[in-house]
């Protein structure tokens, strides 16, 4: 999961909850918190576009992905 530190749709106890049950279910689940943006940080037609924290997580997901 990727999410941004003030994302509005990420509250920190739900992403805390998701990964527990993620975690008992048996699932490999990770998060990656960005410090200092909201919830649409990837979208560079948007003002809350952060192009350091979206480039980052576009590398993580493509090396997942490899």
């Amino acid at each position: 999961m990727h999410a941004g530190e003030a994302d509005d749709f990420a509250p920190p106890s739900e992403v805390a909850a998701l990964l527990s049950s993620a975690t008992e279910a048996g699932v490999a689940a990770q998060v990656f918190t960005y410090p200092g943006v909201g919830h649409f940080y990837t979208d560079s037609s948007l003002p809350e576009h952060d192009a350091n924290a979206a480039e980052l997580t576009w590398q993580r997901i493509l090396d997942f992905l490899r």
